[in-house]
């Protein structure tokens, strides 16, 4: 089975990663660090910032979970988009906090469209740049916009999991702008371009005070023991990075022009993965269905709450000439 449902690296991870985790794995037998000052050091050297703006965690997702313990009180409200990635609701349930959804427009996290959902109880705003699932991105000038409309107090969120992927101009330099707003987290990940998904490491660039609150909140040992030199060894190849944004583009644009031209409603994607939406639910199982009896699995956005729509990672040329080729079958 080709899997192709969870937008991992199928270009798997780097050489120096994988001859990292052969030397190290002997040692699996011991605790990892408290606190993995020298990936810290990394981080804040890549970004310019200090290493006390910097929070480490088991991958994103337990990074945005922290951050509503810690950030978000009982009375409080959480914002973020519909068809927006599904963590954010679902943890805001876990955790007992109303989470309010703003609408898309054309596809896209537009931050203007939060501000009518804005109350003295707003505590956090989630917003995916790209967003997962359609991959759309939101520009410089309209993240500055929203942060000048709203109060200090607001934290806003970025999650750019998939920044590495979005080659664009307009796509924000987000740390610039947190410079001027003190409220403006942002969160990355190992998970994807680095491909790491299974060491499960993430991290979020804050201001030293709201760094500090979530680190006194966190678990002890709660990075693997093979998650912070692994992590180390991934930022140091540069050249595997930009490799596999360059080849991700390339693929991703073949899948992008060869639906279009199947007829299949789709959009430009700044990720590595591709959306698409159906008319009717049984036109979206009929090619989920289809690629999978062949072997492809790709992701029913069900589990997003969308009953007419598919996610498919950008594979290598072969597999998405091969889904391709399927396709053309169902004509």
């Amino acid at each position: 089975m080709i899997r192709l449902s969870s937008n991992e690296n199928c270009y798997g991870c780097s050489k120096k990663v994988s001859a990292a985790i052969k030397i190290k794995h002997a040692g699996a037998f011991s605790y990892p660090e408290m606190n993995p000052v020298l990936l810290k050091e990394k981080l804040a050297e890549k970004f310019s910032v200090k290493i006390d703006n910097i929070v480490l965690g088991a991958g994103s997702v337990s990074l945005i979970d922290g951050l509503i313990q810690t950030f978000v009180g009982s009375d409080q409200e959480i914002i973020t988009f519909d068809k927006s990635f599904v963590a954010y609701g679902l943890l805001s349930s876990f955790h007992g906090r109303k989470c309010k959804f703003a609408p898309l427009s054309a596809l896209r996290c537009l931050p203007d469209n939060l501000l009518p959902f804005i109350n003295k109880k707003t505590g956090l705003i989630f917003i995916a740049n790209p967003n997962n699932p359609t991959g759309t991105i939101i520009h410089k000038k309209e993240i500055i916009k929203f942060m000048n409309a709203i109060s200090k107090n607001i934290l806003v969120v970025l999650d750019e999991a998939y920044a590495e992927y979005a080659a664009d101009a307009d796509f924000p330099n987000t740390i610039q702008i947190q410079k001027r707003f003190s409220n403006l987290i942002i969160l990355r990940s190992f998970s994807k371009i680095y491909g790491l998904a299974g060491l499960r490491i993430g991290y979020g660039i804050m201001h030293h005070e709201l760094a500090s609150k979530m680190i006194s909140r966190q678990i002890p040992h709660s990075l693997n023991y093979l998650a912070a030199d692994t992590a180390i060894k991934a930022l140091e190849d540069k050249e595997f990075v930009s490799s596999c944004a360059a080849r991700n583009s390339e693929q991703r644009d073949y899948l992008f022009k060869s639906l279009i031209k199947l007829g299949y409603h789709t959009c430009k994607s700044y990720a590595n993965f591709i959306y698409l939406w159906f008319d009717s639910e049984d036109e979206k199982l009929r090619v989920y269905n289809t690629l999978l009896e062949n072997h492809i699995q790709i992701c029913d956005l069900r589990s997003f709450h969308q009953e007419k729509s598919l996610r498919i990672t950008v594979g290598t040329n072969k597999v998405n000439h091969e889904i391709i080729n399927i396709l053309k079958k169902l004509e």
